[in-house]
């Protein structure tokens, strides 16, 4: 390794400079002293992957899937560290407050998030909303409902296709000789 380190060094360096003199390392801030979108667990950081474009979770939310759609975007949101965006439990920090810009782009960053994760239909009765937590409590209330209407719907679509079976079968028979072959389907085998 040291000649390795000597061959690509100056000559100027010594070995005695490469064993005792290691390279500074650079100086950080104390996390107390660091703004709250460069603290990683501060829920205003976001890391350079995180982008608007992004689609938290698939398939996208539907009339019919909120439940495992919800349980997906939840687990991407807390890994993300956003929850607290998606709850409302980081209030909007007033216009003088360092926070507020933090807060606003976090804010839009999760809003994004969403509309991407949604269908085009639901995704027009959120869009004008300027509050993630709103937008969250409006995909709750639309979408986590009993299916009621979704189960007399198919109800009457079991119902129609049971009838739809039941008017080919009749239509098949030939009841010229239906009589001949009830008698004959009672007599036995002939």
């Amino acid at each position: 390794m040291m000649l390795l380190l000597k061959s690509i060094l100056p000559p100027s360096h010594t070995s005695a400079e490469i064993n005792n003199n290691p390279a500074p390392l650079p100086q950080q801030q104390p996390l107390i002293n660091r703004p709250a979108y460069e603290d990683i667990h501060s829920p205003y950081y976001l890391s350079n992957a995180d982008h608007p474009g992004m689609v938290l979770a698939t398939p996208i939310l539907t009339d019919r899937n909120f439940q495992p759609w919800c349980r997906d975007f939840m687990i991407s949101i807390g890994a993300r560290n956003k929850t607290p965006f998606l709850e409302g439990t980081i209030p909007k920090p007033s216009s003088n407050d360092p926070l507020n810009g933090s807060w606003l782009r976090c804010n839009q960053m999760v809003m994004s998030w969403i509309l991407h994760s949604v269908s085009p239909e639901i995704k027009s009765s959120v869009m004008y909303l300027d509050i993630a937590a709103e937008m969250w409590n409006v995909l709750h209330n639309r979408c986590n409902q009993g299916n009621g209407p979704r189960i007399f719907e198919l109800n009457e679509t079991l119902t129609y296709l049971h009838q739809g079976v039941r008017w080919r079968l009749i239509d098949g028979l030939d009841w010229t000789d239906g009589s001949d072959r009830y008698h004959s389907a009672q007599s036995g085998p002939i």
